[in-house]
């Protein structure tokens, strides 16, 4: 979206390919046919660091503070709990790690964080946080490399720590709705002249644009903005010099998806009485489920609901339940669902029943590679790589302020002169933002038209 509105505003005939019938991604949120929310796939969270994304608001005709809303305080909620169940030989260990890393030594991308907790026989306390960091879908910090992990904190606790700007913002109301910033999106995109192509698969990238399900798309060049699993199963169909091209030797890694997690929302007929902590109550214990109150949606949701809360679950997580022994993928979703919530009331009896629940689905983050960053343009095709897998957007996994930079760097890098979106600082050096790519060196691609 970002791509194909900055294209568009620079003189370029773009048209946006999306297999859904409606334009977001991971931000779209459900709703019902008279309007009213069901639930967003996952709970979503905006920094007051960010650069980019309010400047990309601007360019649609508002403002980031009309569509999110303070909720918590990554140095209240987050640091200092950290801090204090950390051992200060964890602390050591991990801040000479970092330090090391922001100052360009040591790889790091052949050590997964798992590996690096376990080898160093890092505290449990420790652990427990790390895995709820959330950067990756919970059981995908895990999986990271501690190069990926030490990318994107560099740039999310980074900023806390020497900006002191450290509140958490949720949406104001679903982005989705008629207020909701993916209709200022989406009326800017036409405004532009983006012709969308709503309910369009593409099976594959060839020379001269895309296959799509229903035919063939000519085009100059191709942006590329979905989620590992299809995109591993684009270049699966595709010429292999494309995947090779762009550094990745094994397409079915990224169809493995190691950040898989389900969304549920839950309704409720009054308030909760002490409302829910960062993440909930058990975010640190079992599955490591993310739950967030959203009292802020009550117009938005049909009576007699008052408040929803939010939750995300990842569903391939090798740890299991505290008090049940068993997987969260021996669970249907919707028994999963009842069990999160009751794990909930056991912390907070106070809690009440839901009046109703919808399960989102499933859905895949977007992550880094294994093997490092995937280039951002092909070498010899015009082929762009316009999501944070070229690893130049180190912000959060599913963070607004990654996919609207990653877009933004593949747009430039098709046309420099499209309009530049201040990036801030990344938390990383220029090194850890080009790492060595394994091929042939990246080559200019100019447009033909």
């Amino acid at each position: 979206m970002t791509s194909a509105l900055l294209l568009a505003e620079a003189g370029h005939a773009v048209t946006l390919v999306e297999a859904s019938d409606r334009i977001g991604g991971l931000w779209a949120s459900r709703l019902d046919t008279d309007g009213y929310f069901r639930g967003d796939n996952s709970c979503k969270v905006f920094q007051a660091s960010y650069h980019t994304a309010p400047a990309m608001f601007e360019r649609l005709g508002t403002r980031w503070q009309d569509h999110f809303v303070p909720r918590f305080d990554l140095t209240t909620d987050w640091l200092r709990p950290f801090v204090r169940d950390c051992q200060p030989r964890d602390l050591v260990m991990l801040s000479a790690a970092f330090l090391k890393w922001r100052l360009g030594g040591g790889g790091h991308h052949e050590e997964s964080v798992e590996q690096y907790l376990e080898r160093r026989d890092i505290s449990p306390g420790c652990r427990a946080w790390m895995r709820a960091t959330a950067l990756g879908g919970i059981a995908g910090t895990l999986r990271m490399t501690m190069w990926e992990f030490f990318h994107r904190l560099g740039a999310n606790v980074g900023s806390v720590i020497w900006t002191e700007r450290g509140p958490l913002y949720w949406n104001a109301q679903p982005p989705s709705c008629d207020n909701g910033f993916l209709n200022y999106w989406a009326t800017a995109l036409q405004a532009s002249g983006v012709e969308l192509k709503l309910g369009t698969r593409v099976d594959a990238l060839d020379e001269d644009g895309v296959t799509l399900a229903c035919g063939r798309l000519m085009a100059d060049a191709v942006f590329v903005a979905v989620p590992p699993p299809a995109l591993g199963a684009i270049l699966a169909q595709s010429s292999p010099d494309i995947a090779t091209g762009l550094g990745l030797f094994e397409t079915s890694y990224l169809r493995r998806s190691r950040y898989e997690h389900l969304g549920i929302t839950w309704f409720f007929d009054r308030p909760l009485p002490n409302g829910l902590p960062l993440g909930g109550h058990c975010v640190r214990d079992g599955w490591h489920p993310i739950l967030v109150e959203h009292p802020q949606y009550r117009p938005y949701l049909r009576p007699p609901a008052i408040t929803t809360v939010v939750s995300s679950v990842a569903v391939d997580t090798d740890f299991r339940h505290p008090r049940l022994g068993s997987l969260a993928s021996a669970h249907e979703p919707t028994e999963l669902a009842q069990i999160l919530w009751a794990d909930e009331q056991r912390a907070d009896p106070t809690l009440p029943d839901p009046i109703d629940v919808e399960v989102y689905g499933l859905s895949s983050a977007t992550q880094i590679v294994a093997d490092g960053p995937l280039r951002l343009r092909h070498p010899s095709r015009p082929i762009f790589v316009a999501t944070n897998l070229h690893g130049r957007a180190p912000y959060f996994t599913a963070s607004l302020e990654s996919a609207i930079q990653a877009g933004a760097l593949a747009a430039a890098a098709y046309d420099p002169s499209v309009a530049t979106l201040p990036m801030g600082d990344t938390g990383a050096s220029p090194w850890h933002l080009q790492p060595p790519q394994v091929g042939q060196p990246e080559m200019s691609c100019a447009p033909s038209s």
